[in-house]
């Protein structure tokens, strides 16, 4: 938002604002910036009688260029960041979740729990979303598109005769009439800038029309009907034979390799199996002493696991995405994960082995903070969760869905969007956690070679490790493919 003598400009997202603030900033003596993306509401009391100056846009345009603005990479927007599911749905249902954003059904409602967790209290520092908490809280018109709402939130009310609103698509012509029209002297100046200024933050796309089906174009159509209407706007159609601009492909770990949690198939939580024996793996359980929990050091690491303990099993503290190493407990375990570990590696395959693997305890009334998992690795995984120690009152929240783990259960979980874990009861809950890598993550960077000496168990044979005693060819590849060493990651040495 922009104060000067004469008006007051706001700046609504992906409308030209960018060029009109700078051409504003050069031209105009005196200008104030009052804050970046501020809405009429936060508009100072002083200025409150000058006429406000704004810019609307096709809004079938507007929800494709917003979407092809935030697959750069230099864009860290949380809006598209949660509609996308941490980065892994594609633009279709991207744009969908977004104009469906305000609706009352379950998944918006579960977006905007998650934005709430997620966004700052005020736009005091703001980089660029424009949005807060309380503002996803305002959402209270079920019936609205996002534009139409997040327009309204911009300009205040729509029919206030003082409100003064250019269509981008004639952007230049548009916004120096109406300052001839508020008789601002500078208009002839501005007219001079726009001649020699380039359009900033232009999203590079083709016409919307091509990225948008019936289905998207219709629910635009229904959902932003007030926009639509009120500036007469109508969906146009590019009929030229002209190659489509592809989106630059955006995934968790900004590498396309094809790689989706949950193979794409949900959002939040995949059941992968209803049930798993766990009963000797809590017979071993019982017997570790309470000081091997604190041994890995997670609490003290990580704020967010500060209520939490953890037995590692396969781990490497640079969490490395290949050549994992065997802990000296996973041999305890090794005759009760083996079924585990082999119903997964059927599951996924055999395409892939597990990189990481740990039982993991959150202390009674314990939370896990909101976050997201960072790294390359655990985000090119897919995450699974095993309730060994569980009850209905611990609830995991992914990307604002709740839901209860129930003992035995396999699941899969996007550790790549906002999640979070409260332990209401009285019982410590413990999960076994392991990670899957799919072979196609696996970087030429990842493949190094072995350095550090191998483990040893408590009767000192070596255990199974990449980076430790080498594995002959004809053994079973220890990242639990089935496949002999030599035709799995032997292969790459």
């Amino acid at each position: 938002m922009i104060t000067t003598d004469k008006f007051v400009f706001v700046h609504m997202h992906k409308t030209g604002g960018q060029s009109l603030s700078h051409i504003i900033a050069d031209c105009v003596p005196g200008m104030k910036p009052i804050g970046y993306h501020y809405p009429y509401h936060m508009l100072p009391a002083e200025y409150a009688e000058l006429p406000v100056v704004g810019m609307v846009r096709n809004p079938w345009d507007w929800y494709v260029s917003w979407y092809a603005f935030n697959t750069r990479q230099d864009v860290g927007n949380p809006l598209f960041f949660i509609l996308s599911d941490g980065f892994q749905a594609d633009y279709r249902s991207t744009i969908k979740n977004l104009v469906n954003l305000c609706s009352d059904d379950t998944s918006s409602r579960n977006y905007r729990q998650a934005l709430i967790d997620l966004l700052p209290e005020s736009l005091e520092g703001n980089a660029g979303v424009g949005l807060t908490k309380d503002s996803i809280r305002s959402m209270t018109s079920p019936e609205i598109g996002y534009y139409s709402w997040q327009f309204q939130r911009m300009h205040g009310d729509l029919e206030n005769p003082a409100l003064h609103i250019g269509r981008f698509e004639n952007l230049q012509q548009d916004f120096v009439s109406i300052m001839r029209e508020l008789e601002v002297d500078e208009a002839d100046a501005m007219q001079a800038r726009f001649d020699n200024t380039p359009r900033l933050n232009a999203s590079r796309h083709s016409h919307y029309s091509k990225y948008l089906d019936d289905e998207l174009r219709d629910l635009i159509a229904q959902r932003d009907a007030l926009i639509i209407d009120r500036y007469d706007y109508r969906f146009e159609t590019d009929d030229s034979d002209d190659a489509v601009l592809e989106f630059p492909p955006i995934q968790i770990g900004y590498r396309n390799d094809g790689f989706q949690k949950m193979g794409g198939e949900e959002r939040n939580f995949k059941l992968i199996k209803p049930e798993v024996d766990l009963e000797f793996i809590k017979r071993k359980l019982a017997k570790i002493p309470e000081r091997a929990w604190f041994g890995s050091g997670r609490e003290q690491t990580y704020e967010v696991h500060k209520q939490t303990q953890a037995l590692l099993l396969i781990h490497d503290e640079d969490f490395r995405h290949y050549n994992p190493t065997y802990q000296e407990l996973y041999g305890q375990f090794r005759k009760e994960l083996q079924p585990i570990f082999d119903f997964i590696a059927d599951y996924f395959n055999h395409d892939g082995f597990i990189v990481r693997a740990l039982f993991a305890r959150l202390a009674a009334h314990g939370r896990i903070d909101t976050h997201t998992d960072g790294l390359y690795s655990l985000l090119k995984c897919h995450r699974i969760h095993i309730p060994i120690i569980t009850n209905d009152q611990v609830v995991f929240t992914i990307g604002g869905e709740q839901k209860v783990l129930g003992e035995g259960e396999m699941w899969e979980i996007n550790n790549a969007t906002l999640h979070a874990v409260d332990n209401n009861s009285d019982q410590d809950r413990i999960h076994l956690i392991i990670d899957w890598v799919p072979n196609a993550t696996v970087r030429l960077e990842d493949k190094r070679p072995p350095k550090a000496a191998p483990k040893k168990s408590a009767t000192g044979s070596a255990i199974p490790n990449y980076r430790g005693r080498p594995v002959g060819r004809n053994e079973p590849c220890p990242c639990n493919s089935g496949k002999k060493f030599k035709h799995c990651h032997g292969i790459t040495r």
